[in-house]
């Protein structure tokens, strides 16, 4: 049986674990060719990132600079050189579902962004077909951006708003105006689009409970399709972090505060952050994409990629100098037919790669597939699941499916970062921030 550590409830964000392993657990190593590692391998999610914000939140940890003085153009460039090499390596390349994120997609022109959707399209994602999703910002979304994300057809746009309340977006770092979020949710709120989501973050030391329920209610008078509640993490090297900013003492308080409103007002709980409005439940089209085990292939600076074996990426960083370094030598590659700073990911990995997108953000754990795959019940494998049954978070929803119920999905940052690996663990403690 695989160890994993004891939960420990008592501190209920000890990390929002959307990926295994970490980008922290990535180094460099010899070139390795794209056709060796896509061999065998022709279908995938795609990923574009656009490394490029109108400013930069206090609380961001994410690969992206704020109005860069760089050519724009020249990285586009890059991008349709990157796919186009993608392509010659993978000439079958199948993609299920794609999503455009950064960074700030919309903070491109609209010529930008109608070049980078074109370059997309030339690549090989039939917008109208793929399940797809594209993020902006307040101040970047313009109506003229969202008539141009209606004619694509793309499914989802999501924005994050962190809050209605001035103050708490000063405290965020975030020279937001309330005015700028107002115009940009009621020009969302009256377009096509399919599906939107709003964004808000819980945690601000100077929130409380009345502040916070402000702002759910501001937000749901436009009853976007889906509600994120994002706990805040002051991150290393972030501006929080370098002001040593604390979250609130009463943040696990205000979580159940906005899980109980929004359920009480017409939303269903899907996992730990998201929030979906009732009668949207089942509207998706019906996508082959499993997010648990299909790869990902990742095209940008800052993007990266999945296979089984191995994850891949540019150098990462959080400091603007360092990330500017990065996407300049992005813009100046020539060949991206080789990578050389990712991690593999042996069998041990992959099983605990497998649990935690299956338990945390809506997943469901299947367990005959698990035992496809490895040859052996999860449940034999890790005891940690059975800890969870016998919590009572863990339930079967159907014959061999289980998925965490609404106590369980409050621990989705425990029980994350329980089922990292000792490996894994080190190489993020040894990681040289900058």
């Amino acid at each position: 049986m695989l160890v994993s550590q004891n939960l420990n409830i008592k501190k209920p964000y000890q990390g929002y674990t959307y990926s295994y392993p970490h980008k922290s657990t990535y180094r460099e190593f010899s070139p390795i060719e794209l056709s060796d590692i896509w061999k065998g391998e022709n279908s995938a999610f795609f990923y574009m990132h656009i490394p490029f914000c109108e400013m930069r939140c206090g609380f961001c940890n994410l690969f992206t600079v704020s109005n860069p003085k760089e050519s724009v153009s020249k990285y586009l460039e890059s991008m349709q050189l990157h796919m186009k090499q993608i392509l010659e390596v993978i000439p079958d390349l199948q993609l299920k579902n794609f999503a455009i994120g950064g960074g700030t997609p919309t903070f491109l022109t609209i010529d930008e962004l109608d070049l980078l959707l074109k370059s997309m399209v030339d690549f090989g994602v039939d917008t109208q077909r793929f399940f797809g999703s594209i993020e902006a910002s307040p101040k970047t979304l313009t109506k003229e951006k969202i008539e141009l994300v209606e004619s694509y057809k793309i499914s989802r746009l999501s924005m994050g708003i962190q809050s209605w309340v001035q103050d708490e977006m000063k405290t965020l770092g975030r020279p937001q105006k309330i005015e700028s979020t107002l115009k940009a949710v009621e020009n969302i709120a009256d377009s096509n689009v399919e599906e939107f989501n709003l964004d808000l973050i819980y945690g601000v030391h100077n929130q409380n409970k009345e502040s916070f329920v402000y702002s759910l209610k501001k937000t749901i008078e436009y009853q976007p399709t889906e509600i994120f509640l994002y706990p805040l993490y002051i991150r290393k090297l972030t501006g929080l972090g370098i002001k040593n900013q604390k979250q609130s003492l009463h943040q696990f308080e205000l979580y159940l505060t906005g899980r109980d409103f929004l359920l009480s007002h017409g939303y269903v709980q899907t996992s730990m952050r998201c929030f979906r409005r009732k009668g949207t439940i089942n509207c998706r089209p019906q996508s082959n994409y499993s997010p648990v085990t299909d790869n990902m292939i990742g095209v940008g600076a800052g993007a990266r990629s999945y296979t089984e074996n191995l994850h891949y990426s540019t150098d990462y960083a959080v400091k603007s100098k360092e990330i500017k370094n990065i996407i300049a030598d992005y813009t100046n590659t020539k060949n991206f037919k080789s990578v050389n700073y990712g991690v593999s990911l042996n069998k041990e990995e992959q099983k605990r790669r497998f649990l935690i997108k299956s338990l945390t953000d809506g997943g469901s754990l299947n367990q005959r597939l698990y035992h496809d795959i490895f040859n052996i019940n999860p449940f034999e494998d890790f005891q940690l699941l059975n800890q969870l049954i016998e919590r009572n978070w863990l339930l079967e929803i159907r014959p061999d499916v289980y998925a965490l119920n609404q106590e369980g999905m409050c621990y989705e940052d425990v029980i994350g970062p329980a089922l990292y690996s000792e490996k894994s663990k080190q190489l993020m403690s040894d990681f040289e921030w900058k």
